[in-house]
């Protein structure tokens, strides 16, 4: 019996033999929630006469149930095979048969490449006078996933490498390369891809310029961070691989948003949960409830927030338990959503090395994250301490060391005792923005695309944590104006700054996060995460010159065009963004609240009421909550979360 498989990426393999001529099998997933699947198989054949069937196949999974069909599974090498019951049991031409089962996915070990295996072609993206880009594709035309490694020529010396290790041959320039652990593995058919740059060689070099994250080792240039790959000790499941060698979106804003009711001074809460599960959440009584509730928009928001992967949620110091419904949280958990946990206990107090007895609470908050995270069977990311690049963490390399060993020891603590969670830790993106900045220090031809100098300040804190960090991530918040850096005032009366669209750099913003993904890639080899991105949509001219922001001078949607633009510009490169090591990235908010850090520090001001990607009616810092006459601004969900 020859077989064709039509599969959901590389789920299921069917090898099949079968008795009658002709016939094939087309298998197609129903459901999946990462720890298993379930499928359904059709068999047909061209023969005119009714024959009976039977086949043989691999599904990546011990199955636990199946209907319209008995079958016989080796649990050890999950070779299954399986006949039509008695009404079932035959085709023709004219009369298909299928049946249908679910199974609990199981590891398949990837093989090593042989001769034959593996087709590697290269496509020149960008050249230059004395140096070029290409792509290289490595495609498995084997019908079992590998484990891969590949040699190519190469005409020049190698700078730059991203998305694989390789070593290079420094007489001919001939390079072997194999995948990083977020791609090291090409299913079945399929296809990996990296990049490099080189220099061209005119005439024999006598010396080559070693990059900052290179090294030389027997005359050949390697790269820095191989050892520290190697070192990790975190084996990566199919579900964590395929996130990390996909690209997906997400959104944040809080477990459960507030929104006012029509009783006055109270909220109705709707979590995150709600918003991507319910299917008829505009007709819900419940949610009717809420202050000039547009039930059209809410199923319109939902429809988009279904394609997301990544729901954020932070944790502070003195977070509660009760502030999650773990259950819920779990009933996404099992539809394929990934919960993204911002540990963020330290915050802005962070001014120097915490105090050992901070450090005793924070090792008794670890326990409880402990005890939280057990609740929940599945992957779980957990961001330590976001925007943990305070200068008096970063300027300090003993500080940078210190501070290591704080966040080591909270991972080692959660590590031990609970399962299924990946690490990482993240910087906020400082140093030089404008486009006429064109310091050397940056690495630019203009700062506004990236800071090299400030990206590479927190390498001593990365480098101790390596081992125990599954990605690396970093966070992008901009306004168009804030607290002045320079003199920002006291934490009740600030002094604000406005800033131009060139000294912020806002349309190379997209760039720059290209670029800072890149860096990161290069420098630590791990992948990327973006967790939290907002973009402030009001914008603050000082038409009298008192240093003050008055309400006729704040125009509220004055920066919705510069937000758009960076979402659709993100949304459209997200394959270069991936090839650069980015696996995603997540809103910091959904919604404008009128309310955000009331009281608090508010580095950003009344923009702090601004920075989601949907409007209401309600009033900054007058109404307790949102309203449910909700707008999107400038379509920005759709560019992000629509495929």
């Amino acid at each position: 019996m020859q077989i064709s498989s039509v599969m959901k990426a590389t789920l299921l393999t069917l090898l099949g033999s079968s008795n009658i001529f002709g016939a094939s099998s087309n298998v197609s997933i129903t459901k999946d929630w990462g720890s298993g699947f379930c499928a359904n198989v059709s068999v047909s054949t061209t023969s005119i006469s009714k024959e009976k069937w039977d086949i043989s196949f691999e599904p990546q999974g011990i199955i636990t149930t199946l209907w319209n069909a008995e079958y016989n599974q080796d649990t050890t090498t999950l070779t299954t095979s399986a006949v039509g019951v008695s009404w079932n049991s035959y085709v023709s031409s004219t009369k298909n048969a299928s049946f249908g089962y679910c199974a609990k996915r199981v590891k398949v070990e990837p093989k090593l490449p042989q001769d034959g295996d593996l087709e590697v072609t290269q496509s020149q993206e960008n050249s230059w006078d004395g140096g070029f880009c290409n792509r290289v594709e490595v495609r498995n035309l084997t019908n079992h996933s590998i484990d891969w490694e590949v040699s190519f020529p190469v005409d020049g010396s190698i700078f730059t490498l991203w998305n694989a290790k390789y070593v290079q041959n420094d007489t001919d320039y001939s390079t072997v390369a194999n995948g990083i652990y977020s791609n090291n593995v090409v299913n079945a058919n399929d296809t990996v891809s990296f990049g490099y740059c080189a220099d061209v060689i005119v005439e024999v070099i006598n010396t080559i310029v070693t990059p900052i994250d290179t090294v030389v080792d027997n005359g050949n240039i390697i790269d820095a961070n191989v050892n520290s790959v190697d070192s990790v000790t975190t084996v990566l499941n199919d579900f964590i691989s395929s996130i990390f060698s996909a690209f997906d979106v997400g959104f944040g804003g809080g477990y459960a948003i507030p929104f006012a009711s029509n009783v006055e001074n109270e909220k109705i809460w709707v979590s995150s949960i709600n918003l991507v599960l319910d299917d008829a959440i505009g007709s819900n009584s419940y949610y009717s409830n809420i202050k000039s509730f547009d039930a059209t928009a809410f199923e319109t928001l939902q429809k988009s927030l279904k394609n997301s992967k990544f729901l954020v949620y932070w944790i502070t110091e003195g977070w509660q338990e009760n502030w999650f419904n773990a259950e819920k949280i779990q009933s996404a958990m099992d539809k394929g959503y990934v919960p993204v946990f911002n540990y963020w206990y330290f915050g802005d107090k962070l001014d120097g090395i915490p105090t050992l007895d901070k450090q005793k609470l924070y090792l008794e908050d670890n326990k409880r994250i402990v005890t939280f995270l057990n609740k929940l069977n599945g992957t779980k990311f957990l961001i330590m301490e976001p925007e943990f690049n305070k200068r008096s963490i970063v300027s300090s390399v003993d500080n940078q060391h210190k501070f290591a060993s704080i966040i080591a020891s909270a991972i080692d603590t959660i590590k031990v005792n609970t399962k299924d969670v990946y690490f990482s830790l993240a910087m906020t993106d400082t140093g030089s923005r404008g486009v006429d900045s064109v310091y050397e220090k940056c690495g630019y031809e203009m700062c506004a695309l990236g800071d090299n100098y400030e990206w590479g300040k927190p390498s001593v804190v990365y480098e101790d944590l390596l081992s125990r960090l599954d990605f690396i991530s970093f966070q992008e918040m901009v306004a168009q104006f804030s607290r002045d850096p320079s003199n920002s005032g006291t934490w009740s009366n600030p002094i604000p700054i406005a800033y131009s669209n060139n000294d912020i750099g806002i349309d190379y913003l997209p760039e720059r996060i290209l670029n800072f993904s890149k860096f990161l890639k290069a420098k630590y080899n791990k992948p990327v995460f973006l967790p939290y991105i907002a973009v402030a949509t009001a914008s603050w001219t000082d038409m009298n010159q008192n240093q003050k922001i008055d309400e006729f001078e704040i125009d509220y949607n004055g920066w919705e065009n510069e937000a758009y633009n960076v979402y659709s510009k993100l949304s459209a490169n997200k394959v270069e963004l991936q090839n650069n090591g980015l696996f995603g990235f997540a809103l910091m908010s959904l919604f404008d609240n009128p309310q955000h850090d009331v009281g608090g520090y508010q580095y950003f001001m009344q923009n702090e009421y601004h920075l989601g990607v949907i409007k209401s009616s309600a009033k900054d810092a007058v109404d307790i909550a949102s309203y449910g006459d909700i707008e999107t601004k400038s379509d920005i969900v759709s560019v992000v979360f629509d495929k």
